[in-house]
């Protein structure tokens, strides 16, 4: 699956006139590889022989090129995930900073009466829920 995934991402890289090294394929098989939401911290912790900077110039990359997704909540630390993702949502722990995916239909209704009433043209919207996950709750 990883595997298949790298090998559709390669060719988009090559689109754009990026150079396909070896540190971005394992930048990219490292966060396929992490599952869930990791930060640049949880990856470099997987690979720390390549530099921190290297890491967020890429990640950095990335996200401009809609590879990845930020999700910039809680305690200041990015997290990301692969912005090719089907539509879901996101609900995140207060205490932990934990981030679980949900599916959702998609509020396409809200996006409708949001360019209605702003005369935006929407692309698209973001939703998080805030909570504490079952092992916070535990401690409270």
């Amino acid at each position: 699956m990883e595997d298949e995934q790298i090998s559709k991402l390669i060719p988009f890289l090559k689109e754009r006139g990026l150079r396909i090294t070896p540190q971005r394929t394992l930048l990219l098989q490292t966060i396929l590889s992490l599952k869930g939401h990791p930060t640049v911290e949880d990856i470099h912790r997987k690979i720390p022989h390549i530099s921190l900077g290297t890491l967020y110039n890429n990640i950095k990359l990335f996200v401009s090129l809609r590879i990845l997704k930020e999700l910039p909540y809680g305690n200041g630390l990015s997290k990301y995930e692969l912005a090719n993702q089907p539509n879901h949502y996101h609900i995140l722990c207060e205490a932990c900073g934990e981030i679980i995916d949900f599916n959702f239909p998609p509020l396409k209704e809200l996006e409708h009466v949001a360019c209605k009433l702003t005369q935006f043209k929407i692309h698209s919207h973001q939703m998080e829920v805030y909570g504490l996950c079952s092992t916070c709750q535990k401690h409270e």
